[in-house]
């Protein structure tokens, strides 16, 4: 129903040469409150990566590398599909979204820069030296442009993934979503929501703070220090002599 009524924004209507009818349609409708859609992570994103980095390779090299994309370089699922080893930018350690005649970002926010880690650029040089195409993830299927509909030609390495995601813990709804919005929490606690923002290539940081960072860093009022027994025992015996004296008026 929320969708329903913003086609009747002033933002849309002002277009139509059409006379639309009075009251516009949902007008006077009252939505309950959102719920909130804050990310909570529910695993030990260190320990994921660290069983990736062991069982993967072994079973199967390309849904290690949607792995690698997805939690450290946080790619949507498209954007891996049709990632091309052009979009690896070596030398100034980047990866680059932006169009290309088989990819169609999802906004004009979504094209950017990602810096990466050096690491990272090393496991996929290796890859890069035995490619035997021109998409970082090989899969047998073509790319379809212009499908009305959601296809992807590394379906099969998702649904692997997938599965060995909710094997490990990762029992999301979208799994793989999942490993990007993981990776904006690691980014916004090294770095801040703004860094978080342009790293996941959001349109702005409302978004990121509502759906995809989970803060693990836990503010506290920084007292700790005070409150020690050696501390806590100096504020006593400074307050007894006080104690002593007001007993003393009062009597």
């Amino acid at each position: 129903m929320r969708q329903a009524k913003s086609l009747f924004s002033p933002k849309i209507t002002k277009h139509l040469q059409i006379q639309l009818p009075t009251p516009l349609p949902f007008s006077g409708i009252e939505f309950e409150p959102r719920q909130s859609l804050k990310y909570r992570s529910v695993f030990d994103i260190e320990d994921l990566i660290q069983k990736a980095n062991k069982e993967l390779p072994q079973k199967r090299s390309e849904p290690y590398k949607i792995f690698l994309l997805a939690v450290a370089v946080g790619l949507r699922r498209k954007e891996i599909d049709l990632l091309e080893w052009d979009a690896f930018q070596w030398d100034s350690g980047l990866i680059r979204v932006e169009p290309t005649q088989y990819f169609h970002p999802k906004s004009e926010d979504s094209i950017g820069d990602i810096q990466v880690d050096t690491e990272l650029l090393a496991i996929f040089r290796g890859y890069r030296s035995r490619a035997s195409g021109r998409f970082v993830i090989e899969s047998i299927p073509a790319p379809k442009p212009d499908a009305v509909y959601y296809h992807y030609r590394c379906q099969r390495h998702f649904e692997f993934l997938t599965e060995w995601l909710r094997k490990k813990g990762v029992r999301t709804h979208k799994p793989l979503h999942t490993l990007r919005k993981e990776f904006g929490s690691l980014i916004n606690r090294a770095y801040g929501v703004h860094a978080a923002s342009r790293a996941l290539r959001h349109a702005d940081t409302r978004v990121t703070n509502e759906y995809y960072t989970d803060s693990r860093a836990r503010a506290t009022a920084g007292i700790g220090d005070l409150l020690k027994p050696a501390n806590v025992t100096q504020i006593r015996a400074q307050d007894e002599p006080k104690q002593e004296a007001a007993h003393g008026r009062i009597a």
